[in-house]
């Protein structure tokens, strides 16, 4: 029983001791600070993939758009029909909202960071226009008929409605 009390008396003296108070206080403060650096850096690494996404959205759409203006130089043909200007709405509406979305966090992100906004890009080289219809276009002559197609190697059977059938036959 002596061991216990003399134990018990260590444990008391180091617990209610000035020392382990201060000692308790400077870990939480310190562990606190760790902790909140931590989540900071955090933030900012997360603010800084926000930029380094945004880049490289912003160099993929230029080396897409200067592919395009190239790609439509060399061929220099108009859409004729309605659809795909209809998706080339629809793409540059998804496009606007994508964006208008993002510009504000970006903002935030980069202003997190301290990286100034970068310089507006310039603007894509505008297509040609397609050229002009002629006023009085040459009349095309018609086309020619279209011929019948040829018989089928199938030879057909006549079937002879007339022919009387006995159900009777075929049943048993």
């Amino acid at each position: 029983m002596d061991k216990v009390k003399e134990q018990a008396n260590i444990v008391s003296q180091l617990l209610f001791s000035a020392d382990t108070g201060q000692i308790y206080r400077k870990t939480l403060t310190r562990t606190w600070d760790i902790l909140r650096e931590v989540g900071i850096l955090l933030w900012l690494i997360i603010c800084l993939t926000f930029v380094g996404g945004e880049w490289f959205y912003r160099t993929a759409v230029g080396l897409g758009r200067s592919t395009r203006a190239w790609y439509i130089g060399l061929s220099e043909k108009s859409p004729s029909s309605e659809e795909p200007q209809s998706i080339a709405s629809t793409g540059q509406a998804l496009l606007d909202t994508v964006q208008s979305g993002t510009a504000y966090l970006l903002s935030q992100a980069r202003q997190q960071l301290g990286i100034p906004e970068p310089e507006p890009a310039p603007p894509a080289p505008a297509a040609a226009p397609p050229a002009p219809l002629d006023p009085a276009p040459e009349m095309s002559p018609p086309p020619a008929p279209v011929a019948a197609p040829p018989p089928s190697p199938v030879a057909e059977v006549p079937v002879d409605d007339e022919v009387p059938v006995d159900d009777e036959d075929e049943l048993a």
